[in-house]
């Protein structure tokens, strides 16, 4: 349950605003809410021992790291439960051969369950690659900018340090058009679609749905800025399973699974089954990266995945189904992130985010810094982070560097 809506701070009283700071994930279902939304000042606080939370019988660490990230405890008990003998197989899900039934059962288990959560259409394919979501930054332009597109540029949104990522990786293979470059490379909002210079003979456009390096996030993409007919290719790891989506508007929605669903290894992609074709394929393309060779492949699997991965993100779809699915955890990343926004809005300045706009303002990543006078006051955000995590307990708390001078939390 959620704890409840926290006071706006008074002057004078900034400290208990510290008392308040706390996750925004959401699959951190089972983190401490009491602290997040806690009224009591942190003087009180601090002093005690805060490191765990009790949590259906059990001591659980208070993880606000954006990945690995905190999973279920509901999830985790029916890993541990299963893990021996995993679905009366008389062995484990670790040592299962990947020919056997056992193991193509879970595949199908694990594909049922992300078909119904993201009410994925029959027109598209769910594989779970090895190499995460970084392996696809490469294996998109290896698959969609040769044959029949070969000599065509890829578009690519820019929005931060992930865009980057993939854009740098697709340069490797042809040329990228740029769309909507922050010349200070803050990205803290995006321009609207209709001022986007792109090519429109591109082979795809590319965006990242979620940054978690500013805490900027893409729910409501302009689709009708893209050409039409060109494939929309999307990194969804930071929020997929947290908002309804239109998986049919897509040619490419991929995501890395231990950001929302499992554990590190596996790549969940969707892929629109027409664009796995070799018509559009480099001449020279890896085995890994070949989408062709695994969707040709017996049961879709041509070399050993991450079964145990695979395993627990099948039990986690399957949780988030019980309890509700889609609507319900979206309504739960609305209202956590409010927690925090509303803490930080009233601070009187004090807290201040980096992405401003509530269109562009992340529920899954909230990311802000404290203010003393005109700037960012590193002393105080070095104090926040010492106490939040050496006092209270709260682990993976700062944020990834913005590259610049600002301090980020």
């Amino acid at each position: 349950q959620l704890a409840p809506r926290a006071r706006p701070a008074a002057q004078g009283q900034r400290a208990q605003c510290f008392a308040t700071v706390a996750g925004g994930k959401v699959h951190s279902a089972n983190a401490p809410s009491h602290v997040a939304g806690s009224s009591t000042p942190f003087s009180e606080l601090k002093h005690r021992p805060l490191a765990s939370t009790r949590h259906l019988g059990r001591d659980r660490a208070i993880n606000l790291a954006a990945g690995a990230a905190a999973l279920p405890l509901e999830v985790l008990e029916r890993a541990a439960a299963g893990f021996v003998d995993t679905d009366g197989s008389g062995m484990s899900v670790a040592e299962m051969g990947y020919r056997t039934k056992p193991f193509h059962a879970i595949m199908e288990r694990a594909e049922a369950g992300v078909r119904k959560l993201l009410s994925v259409p029959d027109t598209h394919e769910v594989h779970f690659f090895n190499g995460g979501a970084t392996l696809q930054f490469s294996a998109i332009p290896l698959n969609l900018m040769g044959g029949a597109n070969e000599g065509k540029t890829a578009n690519y949104l820019m929005s931060g340090h992930w865009s980057e990522k993939a854009r740098n990786e697709a340069r490797l293979f042809g040329q990228v058009t740029e769309v909507a470059v922050d010349p200070k490379g803050l990205y803290f909002e995006i321009p609207e679609g209709r001022t986007w210079r792109m090519d429109p003979g591109a082979a795809y456009f590319h965006y990242t749905s979620a940054d978690t390096r500013q805490g900027l996030e893409i729910r409501d993409f302009d689709f009708s800025a893209v050409p039409e007919g060109m494939p929309i290719c999307c990194d969804a790891s930071a929020n997929l399973g947290s908002h309804a989506i239109d998986v049919s508007k897509y040619g490419v929605l991929y995501a890395a699974s231990h950001k929302n669903f499992s554990t590190a290894g596996v790549c969940y992609s969707i892929i629109r089954r027409d664009l796995i074709s070799e018509r559009t394929q480099m001449r020279a393309i890896p085995t890994m990266c070949n989408w062709v060779t695994f969707q040709n492949a017996p049961n879709k699997i041509y070399n050993v995945p991450v079964l145990v991965s695979v395993w627990l993100g099948a039990l986690n779809s399957e949780w988030m189904i019980e309890r509700g699915g889609i609507e319900f955890f979206e309504d739960l990343a609305i209202r956590r992130s409010g927690l925090l926004y509303d803490v930080i809005d009233n601070s009187q300045g004090f807290y201040r985010t980096f992405v401003t706009s509530e269109k562009f303002r992340s529920r899954m990543q909230v990311v802000f810094t404290i203010r003393s006078g005109a700037g960012e006051d590193h002393a105080l955000v070095e104090k926040f982070l010492q106490e939040a995590n050496d006092d209270l307990g709260w682990l993976d708390i700062r944020s990834h560097p913005l590259g610049t001078p600002s301090d980020a939390i």
